[in-house]
């Protein structure tokens, strides 16, 4: 029995104009691709290849101007209002910069009990303790009242993961959520990821600039350029034997070990995989 992708996106095509005049800058161009369920398809390509572009247009953020996004068999492209909302639940983003995606305002139990919106209120606290329980933010009443910026970076990164998870969500889009973050936070963030995708079943269309961490943690790659896919596959394939000159000079970026082989990230992909 064949299952059916999570995630379909099919010759996505977006422009934005330009100030001033002159013919629009074509940031997604005939995109197509597929996550399935409980993998893992990592998205490369450098700053301004359009990958965040097209994680906005995965999750109808923006609209396309051409092509279509379909989540778990249902056509979502012109879905609008109330219809749009309720099917965004099951597809949740990890952003980029946790200090700037939280409420300053609003405390740790605050953000995770606005998450947790659908959650029956009689429960809705132990909810958001067992979340920060389950991304390592231990003990739960320590955090709960502090404010986003009493955390590190590497806790406002697990808090990020546990507003993410919190509606049990089918698919999470991650958009540089490891960028800035040191080797030993990014193993702790892969790892954790890892975890909860064997746990819950968690789809990730994962967006980086970083080709290593495609490698470690990633079932399929498509590498991005110019608003196109250049090239997509299993890792192994793809990056150990690029047919694209853009992927290869994507890996010739990656930093070496002395003497390894292959890049340091690989080791991280042999606990993350198991």
């Amino acid at each position: 029995m064949t299952i059916e992708p999570i995630l379909v996106l099919e010759h996505l095509r977006k422009s934005f104009p330009q100030r001033g005049g002159g013919a629009p800058v074509v940031a997604v161009d005939d995109v197509s691709l597929s996550v399935g369920a409980g993998k893992t398809l990592a998205l490369v390509g450098e700053s301004g290849s359009g990958k965040s572009t097209l994680a906005r247009l995965a999750q109808r953020l923006i609209d396309p101007d051409e092509g279509q996004i379909v989540l778990r068999g249902l056509d979502l492209t012109h879905l609008t209002g109330r219809r749009l909302r309720e099917q965004r639940i099951a597809m949740q983003p990890i952003f980029q910069d946790p200090s700037t995606s939280f409420n300053p305002r609003r405390t740790v139990g605050g953000a995770l009990l606005q998450a947790l919106w659908r959650t029956p209120s009689a429960t809705r606290i132990r909810c958001a303790e067992e979340l920060l329980e389950r991304v390592r933010l231990r003990p739960a009443s320590f955090y709960l009242p502090r404010f986003p910026h009493e955390l590190s970076g590497g806790q406002r990164q697990r808090l990020a993961i546990a507003r993410a998870i919190a509606m049990d969500p089918v698919l999470v889009i991650a958009d540089e959520p490891l960028s800035g973050s040191d080797v030993s936070i990014r193993s702790q963030m892969l790892n954790l990821l890892a975890d909860l995708q064997k746990e819950r079943g968690i789809a990730y269309l994962l967006i980086t600039h970083d080709i290593s961490i495609a490698r470690a943690f990633a079932d399929r790659v498509a590498v991005m350029y110019r608003g196109r896919l250049v090239e997509e596959g299993d890792p192994a394939v793809v990056l150990r034997d690029p047919s694209h000159e853009y992927t290869k000079r994507l890996l010739g970026a990656v930093p070496q070990l002395a003497g390894a082989a292959v890049p340091a990230w690989t080791s991280i992909h042999e606990r993350t995989r198991t």
